[in-house]
């Protein structure tokens, strides 16, 4: 070989050395994880837990852990062991929740003594109940597509809420699921045929508590529970219309009035409008219910209500009168040396049922701390805005008699009531 060969060999074989040299390199810088600054938890804050069930103590996978506070959220999945980590929060006070379906959010709120001991905080969510049965007509074929809702009583005035629901199968059957550990009503509704304005299929309802009345037994549900059996016997009848008339102590009612439906199982929930003394309201289905009747006129609003049994026919004969709301005359007191200032908070009176859409009244203290407000009659709950910020309840009388639990009863006379309010100072825990 001569010289300028040997030469160009070695510069080949140069070549591809470096060549080679720098795909390892760059090899090696891509594949090499980027350098992380070292923390320390103890430093930097951070907290670490464990999501377990009550009931089996096992871990519970992929629950959603949420901590928050007023300005920013964190947001992480429990492992295969049902832990998680938040290595980068700094000390302080966060609120979190913890969800995984199936099971009862679990909140907890940190404390600085969770970043110091920097311990795994254990976290156990209680695992829900559910509740199974079957829905049948009076020939016991299933009814497709009834609605069964679990009943519970919202904790501000008894108001009844719908907890869970659940739609039965061509067979009839329903899984309601997602029941947290209490105690339930269950209610079921049906409607068939009619879908629209030209359909001419023939509509039926029918509207059931489990136990068959308005007071029918709670069903209690434990945790990680299935109860079944809760079967439902469902009659759907023909839609009734329910006519009556409108008058006044003095005579016949010429002007416009609201009204309003509810059934004492909880179906109905429409209105209607009463005219020249008269009133119809449709697509009743059969029940016990109660039909009020309000005033356009807020400034002299008069107000009645009705009873009344639907059946499987038209009903025509509800009378209902009208008269002048009762109304509440309120006084704010203050006792042991405590003065009130004029900048005194709402009063609100809430009702506890849904016969009439007229759910709240509000009080307005003025700078004598007086208030007069008009309550359709029926039971309140009396809900004190910023009274309490600086101040306790002390009692709370009407007409003399003490009123507990905060409820307020309030009946058809028309004699103005006196209510009295008395504050004293705050009460620390």
């Amino acid at each position: 070989m001569n010289f300028a060969l040997k030469c160009r060999s070695i510069y080949n074989t140069l070549e591809k050395t470096v060549l080679i040299l720098s795909i390892l390199l760059a090899s090696a810088f891509y594949a090499a994880p980027a350098p992380q600054a070292k923390s320390d938890p103890q430093a930097n804050g951070g907290i670490f837990g464990r999501v377990v069930s009550a009931a089996t103590h096992e871990p519970v996978r992929r629950a959603d852990v949420k901590v928050y506070n007023s300005k920013d959220q964190w947001d992480e999945l429990t492992d295969g062991e049902g832990r998680f980590r938040f290595p980068a929060l700094a000390k302080g006070e966060y609120w979190m929740i913890v969800h995984r379906d199936g099971y009862t959010d679990r909140a907890y709120k940190t404390e600085q003594s969770d970043f110091d001991e920097h311990k795994e905080l254990p976290l156990e969510l209680i695992p829900q109940g559910m509740i199974t049965g079957k829905v049948v007509d009076s020939l016991g074929q299933p009814l497709q597509g009834a609605q069964i809702q679990a009943l519970g009583s919202d904790t501000r005035g008894g108001r009844i809420t719908v907890r869970e629901h659940a739609e039965t199968n061509d067979l009839g059957e329903y899984r309601l699921s997602g029941l947290d550990p209490g105690t339930y009503r269950l209610r079921a509704t049906y409607r068939d045929g009619q879908t629209g304005e030209f359909d001419p299929t023939p509509l039926t309802m029918a509207t059931s508590y489990f136990g068959g009345s308005e007071t029918a037994p709670g069903i209690s549900v434990k945790a990680n529970s299935v109860t079944t059996g809760i079967d439902f016997i469902l009659n759907p009848l023909r839609p009734a219309t329910v006519r009556g008339t409108l008058h006044t102590e003095a005579g016949v009612f010429s002007e416009k009035a609201t009204l309003w439906i509810m059934g004492h199982t909880g179906e109905g929930g429409h209105g209607g409008v009463g005219e020249n003394g008269k009133f119809e309201i449709s697509d009743v289905s059969p029940g016990t219910y109660d039909i009020s009747a309000e005033t356009l006129d807020k400034s002299v609003t008069l107000f009645g209500m009705a009873t009344v049994e639907v059946g499987d026919a038209d009903v025509d004969t509800v009378e209902i009168v009208l008269k002048p709301i009762p109304t509440i005359e309120g006084e704010i007191q203050a006792e042991g040396g405590i003065t009130t200032d004029s900048k005194l908070g709402l009063v609100v009176f809430m009702r506890t049922d849904h016969s009439t859409p007229a759910s709240t009244g509000v009080g307005r203290p003025d700078k004598d701390r007086k208030f007069t407000v008009g309550l359709i009659p029926g039971e309140y709950l009396i809900g004190l805005d910023a009274l309490t910020v600086s101040r306790s309840v002390q009692r709370i009388e009407l007409d003399g008699k003490p009123v507990t639990d905060r409820k307020l009863r309030i009946d058809e006379s028309l004699e103005t009531k006196k209510l009295l309010i008395v504050l004293g100072p705050q009460t620390r825990p």
